[in-house]
């Protein structure tokens, strides 16, 4: 299992996320084999998703060298699965979320697990 973070800011340190990721993978069960994040700060292609607007801080996961790096360690079976914080350090848009843990899961047979569970979608 990997555990991944997404910190906002250059000056910022995942330490605080890593004892929680590693308090919930201890607790599930899980050994974490590596710890990957991200920082995200505003680059050219930023955009808030849903929006016309290009300021912000979002910057989609396959842009991200340490998102990139999950999915290496996932795709060469390195890695089982990943544990985050919640599915904002994946993506804030719901079309790249879902189309990344579908890619994981029905492509590698990856999980993510994520301590802050994502809320399901309304009854249909």
């Amino acid at each position: 299992m990997l555990a991944y973070s997404l910190v906002l800011g250059r000056g910022a340190s995942p330490d605080e996320d890593w004892n929680t990721l590693q308090a919930e993978a201890e607790q599930r069960g899980y050994a974490i084999g590596a710890r990957l994040h991200d920082v995200a700060v505003p680059v050219t292609t930023t955009y808030f998703p849903g929006s016309r607007t290009s300021r912000g801080v979002y910057t989609p996961p396959w842009k991200r060298p340490g998102w990139g790096e999950v999915e290496r360690l996932i795709r060469g079976g390195f890695a089982d699965g990943v544990i985050a914080l919640d599915r904002h350090n994946i993506s804030s848009d719901d079309d790249e979320y879902h189309a990344v843990i579908k890619e994981l899961g029905e492509r590698y047979q990856a999980f993510v697990h994520l301590v802050i569970p994502d809320k399901p979608d309304a009854p249909t």
